[in-house]
């Protein structure tokens, strides 16, 4: 097995080593940046992952993200086939190509400091009309009320220097802003998620509204009887018979108070002496005073009657 580091042999040497001698293995990266593997048989390139690339993303994508390691190690361990082999390619065009990668990314950094930057369409455009491309418009969508350069790309689901490519143009055509990783990005699903969700919460909330409707109970309605008015004979009216009036409520035990003091105001002028006052309660009284008010009514009503 030959292992190494980064620092000492850089990953194109490496490539190229291999490449040269016609070497067939499985080549390991492991760095600041993640992990890659690379698959090489007889010096071509059949299978490459890297961990920072969309799966299913191509080679080249995959090459220049391996060529921005700035420190790792790495292993090759002969023999080693690719679990899911490609039609092989030459290795020296794919590190020329990631290297033409590598100056397009500086570029991109001057516009685009890092992945936590965050994004924001302008409150005002710089022109009265605008013309977008469909990449421009689906960046614009992805980047919603705002979204980090990283949250971008995964909406849009691309790799980093494919989203960082779009994000570049609409912020250089005065579109979109970018600030500062401390300003705040509005966490939001994509359009996609949260439409899914409304259709599975949909039947939740039915079911929810029929649950609630369940709980309502009809209270019976008494139905009251509507007297029949007989026709009244030619030449005759008919009375209608007035309820009777309902008895008066009992005193309160203040109006009984008053009405005793009174009477005993009266009876002091006269030979007849005051009537005693009523024995006290042996019971309790209710809070509202109403079981008091019964015994003094029941008692002025025993003294009203032996005065007649």
């Amino acid at each position: 097995m030959l292992q190494g580091s980064l620092d000492n042999f850089s990953l194109d040497e490496v490539l190229n080593l291999l490449a040269g001698t016609m070497k067939s293995g499985h080549l390991r990266i492991s760095g600041d940046r993640g992990t890659g593997s690379l698959w090489i048989e007889e010096g071509r390139l059949v299978q490459a992952e890297a961990s920072n690339t969309v799966d299913g993303g191509e080679w080249e994508d995959v090459m220049f993200e391996l060529l921005r390691f700035e420190s790792g190690n790495f292993s090759f361990v002969a023999d080693d086939m690719a679990p899911s082999p490609g039609e092989p390619e030459e290795i020296d065009p794919l590190v020329e190509r990631g290297r033409e990668l590598l100056s397009e990314w500086n570029a991109i950094e001057s516009v685009i400091p890092s992945p936590e930057h965050v994004l924001a369409p302008v409150a005002k455009l710089p022109i009265e009309q605008v013309m977008l491309t469909s990449a421009e418009w689906e960046t614009i969508i992805a980047i919603g009320e705002g979204r980090s350069v990283s949250q971008t790309c995964s909406v849009l689901g691309v790799g980093e220097l494919k989203g960082c490519r779009r994000i570049k143009s609409v912020v250089e055509r005065g579109l979109v802003k970018i600030d500062e990783p401390g300003a705040r990005a509005v966490d939001q699903a994509s359009p996609e998620a949260l439409a899914e969700a409304a259709v599975d919460a949909h039947p939740a909330l039915e079911a929810a509204a029929d649950s609630e409707q369940s709980n309502v109970v009809d209270l019976p309605v008494a139905e009251q009887a509507v007297p029949e008015v007989p026709e009244a004979p030619q030449g005759q009216q008919i009375v209608a018979a007035v309820p009777p009036t309902p008895p008066p409520a009992p005193p309160s035990p203040e109006e009984i108070r008053q009405f005793t003091e009174s009477v005993g105001d009266v009876s002091s002028l006269g030979d007849t002496p005051p009537p005693p006052p009523p024995p006290e309660h042996a019971g309790g009284v209710n809070e509202d005073g109403s079981a008091a008010a019964d015994d003094e009514a029941s008692l002025l009503m025993k003294y009203l009657q032996s005065e007649s």
